[in-house]
């Protein structure tokens, strides 16, 4: 019971940590830190925190990253589709 509940907070951990990661990629462009790292990094965060969300869905904070985790990895899919159509028109 206690490695389900230390694997869920460690999914929580790392949605919080994708979270700011994509905070840090969308409202600092590429004044603050390199935008392919916060980019990278937000990404694999949240990836990450999905995939050890499904070994803690019976712990409150894993179905917490169970069901956030790939509404925000789409919504960030989506934001750069939508950037690279806009943005790279001839």
């Amino acid at each position: 019971m206690q490695s389900k509940q230390s694997m869920g907070l460690l999914s929580f951990i790392s949605l919080i940590v994708g979270l700011i990661s994509l905070g840090v990629y969308i409202f600092t462009g590429d004044s603050f830190i390199d935008d392919n790292i916060t980019m990278l990094l937000g990404f694999t965060f949240l990836v990450l925190s999905f995939v050890l969300s499904l070994f803690s869905k019976k712990d409150k904070l894993g179905r917490v990253s169970l069901y956030v985790s790939p509404i925000l990895t789409v919504i960030y899919l989506l934001f750069f589709g939508v950037m690279s159509l806009f943005w790279n028109t001839p």
